[in-house]
């Protein structure tokens, strides 16, 4: 099974609409800020298209994730940059991240509250018009500094990542 998690009217071929307001577009209603109506180990892939940054306990939506999904499902999730206008025109945005946000369900030492179980296999920040191009040179450089010192200069738009769960 694949899931779009918080399809909104965006449907995607293959995979089955899930959220939390009914349209054209769902298929399952379900409030992906809790107990997914998915049983253990069945989703083998996850969309998510500018929904993360609305949930209120990411990790808990991990956990969830983690639990629906088999050993090496694939996670892409689409998220405006903190940076981005976007990440701060829209007021039902919740959080705001970063290039390195997912690092979190990877790294052991923060386990005791993420859970971990998670993998990024990639991970990209797209840029957009002529200031665009110097940002993504700093950032080819080191994202580090990019995004310390630079990020608000020349803004950045969208953040992708794919993650693969590990069990």
């Amino acid at each position: 099974m694949k899931l779009n998690l918080g399809c909104g009217n965006k449907p995607k071929d293959g995979f089955v609409g899930v959220d939390k307001f009914p349209c054209e577009a769902v298929d399952v209603i379900a409030d992906l800020n809790g107990k997914l109506p998915f049983e253990d180990n069945t989703v083998e892939e996850i969309y998510m298209d500018n929904v993360i940054e609305h949930i209120l306990d990411i990790p808990a939506l991990f956990e969830e994730l983690k639990r629906i999904s088999v050993p090496n499902a694939r996670i892409t999730i689409f998220t405006p940059h903190f940076a981005s206008q976007a990440s701060w025109r829209d007021p039902t945005h919740i959080h705001h991240l970063s290039y390195f946000s997912m690092n979190h369900f990877e790294k052991e030492s923060v386990s005791h509250y993420t859970k971990g179980g998670f993998s990024v296999v990639q991970r990209k920040l797209s840029f957009g018009g002529i200031m665009g191009n110097i940002g993504r040179l700093i950032f080819m450089i080191s994202p580090r500094a990019y995004e310390s010192n630079w990020c608000f200069v020349f803004r950045p738009s969208t953040l992708k990542f794919e993650l693969e769960v590990k069990k």
